[in-house]
């Protein structure tokens, strides 16, 4: 069967089993996901209303421009709405820079461990991918930037998933000012809101950097991660070429609605980010007294190190005990699990049944 060779390097997405169902082969009363950063509350009252809403007319196609949606996010981040391209999810967005920069056998650079997307992104583009180190659990900027010298293309969480560390915004800008200028920098802020210094990769797109994308989501905070939502800001040029490769209906309408709608709902996110930051501040040292080695987020999650290695094993114990975490071996950390914030039950649920575990 004639397939691209290049697709012999991406390991297709291999979901969990739904949760009821693993819940009834497990025959657990109760099973508590906190495996993929999920926001832990639903979505927002105004979500609900506007989605319930458009459902009356889902014979009609979806506004394939996203026009309302893109001129309210530009209205926030003060930039054209020409400068904004909707995507099905921040993920979605991830492979067209992929597929709008990389000829076959171009290179891209990302930190490693970091998003499984990066990589898949860059093989179903024919790309090559060089993958650098973290430094002390974080990302070594230094030598990020020297694999870059012949690269088109650089992708750079912040906050950084899976570990959840911060680059500082003069480290960004730093970096971003050295790349080369025929190199372009995507910084994936999907978990931006979390952190109490905010990343503002939009700054240096308001200030005409032609170079950078910045993508953000509605999956996370704004409760929405079923519907499938996200979008870039970037320059003028970097735009028009995701929007080249884009399909025309790739943002379904309930979802542009809920989206737009979740925008206005200021108050009630600003509780969701105070929940989250102090929960997660909580969930460290859960895993520290337990015996893990947390590393300090800035996200809805934290990630851990397991002293014996076998991240895997524990996880598995965790599941058996009803509770869903990441072991980290697709992320390039097989000796670490990422566990998600949820809420105060399932956080106090969670904290009193890991000690138990890794005795």
């Amino acid at each position: 069967m004639p397939i691209r060779r290049a697709l012999e390097h991406v390991e297709p997405y291999r979901p969990q089993p739904p949760l009821r169902r693993l819940q009834a082969e497990l025959g657990l009363k109760r099973l508590v996901k906190l495996a993929s950063n999920e926001g832990p509350f639903g979505p927002l009252p105004a979500a609900v209303a506007a989605f319930q809403g458009s459902t009356l007319e889902l014979n009609r196609y979806p506004d394939g421009g996203g026009a309302r949606l893109r001129e309210e996010l530009a209205s926030r981040y003060v930039v054209p709405p020409e400068q904004i391209v909707l995507g099905n999810g921040a993920d979605e967005l991830i492979r067209f820079a992929a597929i709008a920069t990389l000829d076959p056998g171009d290179r891209a650079v990302y930190p490693w461990p970091s998003f499984q997307s990066y990589p898949t992104a860059v093989a179903a583009a024919a790309g090559q991918s060089t993958a650098v180190a973290l430094r002390d659990r974080a990302v070594d900027l230094d030598a990020l930037l020297d694999a870059c010298a012949d690269a088109k293309l650089v992708y750079l969480a912040n906050p950084n998933n899976p570990t959840g560390t911060l680059l500082a915004r003069d480290q960004i800008t730093r970096f971003v000012q050295a790349l080369p200028p025929s190199l372009l920098c995507v910084l994936d802020e999907a978990y931006a809101e979390y952190a109490e210094d905010e990343p503002a990769g939009v700054d240096l797109v308001r200030e005409g950097n032609e170079q950078v994308c910045v993508l953000r989501t509605f999956s996370k905070v704004y409760g929405l991660a079923a519907l499938r939502i996200g979008y870039a800001i970037a320059s003028p040029q970097v735009a028009d070429a995701l929007n080249r490769v884009r399909p025309i209906f790739n943002v379904n309408q309930p979802a542009q609605e809920a989206a737009l709608a979740s925008l206005h709902e200021t108050d009630a996110v600003r509780r969701r980010i105070v929940h989250t930051r102090a929960a997660r501040d909580q969930l460290y040292e859960t895993l520290a007294l337990a015996g893990l080695e947390p590393v300090r987020s800035h996200a809805n999650f934290v990630y851990a190190d397991v002293p014996d290695g076998d991240a895997d094993g524990l996880a598995e114990r965790l599941l058996h005990t009803g509770f869903v975490v990441r072991a980290l071996r697709g992320f390039g950390a097989p000796g670490a699990i990422r566990v998600s914030v949820g809420t105060d039950e399932e956080m106090r649920l969670f904290a009193a049944a890991l000690p138990e575990l890794t005795r």
